[in-house]
């Protein structure tokens, strides 16, 4: 299984690069990139195009540069499965700061390969995209969404696609931050 680390957002209203904040003086990339290292080999960083990897010490992998212009995270992922159609993805936004081992073992350990896409379901009981696994089948389904232009959302894809969706062992790690206000809320936690 490859991994793909999202990290090209501009980080509007967070107003700094959220692959770089730091937490338990680590930065969030670090963060997720020594998580999915464990569980899937090669592991990808996927930025807009021109964006830097924003670590300057980052050794840890590639980075797949999105090739759909800024469309949000479905350029990402479109751009990781047409490059390496043939694995399934572990996909992960970088801004989860208490995503852990566990949680991406979990939904590993449950996925359904037969079906294209498999998610955790959120606080609000619906999918959580940004924190799954896309099956290689997964590729024709979104190009279809972007060609037609269907929606560009990978939540509401995985609505109206029946995502296989799972119960988080703990809801807390699939919490993102977007604004310096979340941010300092996760630091305390």
């Amino acid at each position: 299984m490859h991994g793909l680390i999202l990290a090209g957002g501009r980080s509007r209203r967070m107003g700094q690069d959220k692959a770089s904040l730091s937490m338990n003086g680590k930065a969030l990339l670090t963060h997720s990139l020594e998580l999915t290292k464990q569980i899937c080999s090669p592991v990808f960083i996927s930025l807009r195009q021109g964006q830097e990897v924003p670590l300057k010490t980052m050794v840890y992998g590639a980075t797949i540069h999105d090739q759909y212009g800024e469309i949000g995270p479905l350029g990402g992922i479109l751009t990781a499965l047409n490059t390496y159609p043939d694995p399934p993805w572990l996909v992960i936004a970088v801004d989860l700061p208490r995503l852990d081992q566990h949680t991406l073992e979990y939904l590993i350990a449950h996925r359904d390969p037969g079906k294209p896409f498999t998610a955790y379901r959120g606080r609000d009981d619906l999918p959580e995209p940004l924190c799954a696994i896309y099956e290689p089948q997964s590729r024709a389904i979104l190009m279809d969404y972007f060609s037609n232009a269907r929606s560009l959302s990978p939540r509401k894809i995985f609505i109206e696609e029946k995502a296989h969706l799972l119960s988080p062992p703990n809801p807390e790690a699939l919490d993102n931050v977007n604004t310096p206000e979340e941010f300092e809320e996760a630091l305390k936690k």
